[in-house]
């Protein structure tokens, strides 16, 4: 598991039919969003996790709960340029420990570049709802895992994450036809 997770907050809110607002109230869906995140960040003994907001007020702004660290960008700026400030700055020296989280390949690209783990929200969300120390608990042990239903049983991934992994299967089946040459 990392150490820290920089996570693109609307991309993920979106990306995931559980926290997505449908047309509802976006700002409670932002809180039960920023709840899961530090709850997951707990039980898989993650010790910081930033969830990063395109902001809309003009003035950036941080706060800090327990695990989780919530930042809003300045109007001018969006989260994919904060998050890859972050990558730039206080998580260069960090990079085999953190994960970057968002389905923007514009995001995913430089991340991985930089060293970063770098995943979509859906591999994220799935990854963090069934897998770690919590989810492995008494009831794992005695083989049956906890249940759940409707679109938390089968999210479907976003369509800019299906996209990226159809590209990056493309490429290496390019890299392997040309390796053969």
């Amino acid at each position: 598991m990392p150490e820290a997770v920089l996570v693109d907050g609307y991309n993920v809110l979106h990306a995931i039919p559980r926290f997505a607002p449908r047309g509802g109230d976006v700002a409670a869906a932002r809180q039960a969003l920023e709840r899961w995140l530090a709850e997951a960040a707990a039980r898989q003994r993650v010790a910081e996790s930033v969830i990063v907001w395109d902001g809309r007020d003009g003035v950036g702004s941080a706060t800090r709960s327990g695990r989780l660290q919530v930042l809003y960008t300045k109007a001018s700026r969006t989260a994919d340029e904060r998050i890859l400030e972050l990558c730039r700055g206080p998580y260069a020296n960090r990079s085999r420990s953190t994960w970057v989280v968002s389905s923007d390949r514009d995001v995913q690209g430089p991340a991985r570049q930089l060293g970063f783990t770098a995943m979509g929200a859906m591999t994220f969300y799935r990854r963090w709802s069934s897998d770690g120390p919590a989810s492995r608990g008494s009831a794992g042990r005695r083989g049956r895992p906890g249940r759940v239903s409707g679109a938390e049983a089968n999210p479907r991934p976003a369509r800019t994450e299906v996209d990226g992994l159809l590209d990056e299967l493309l490429a290496r089946r390019e890299d392997t036809e040309g390796g053969e040459s």
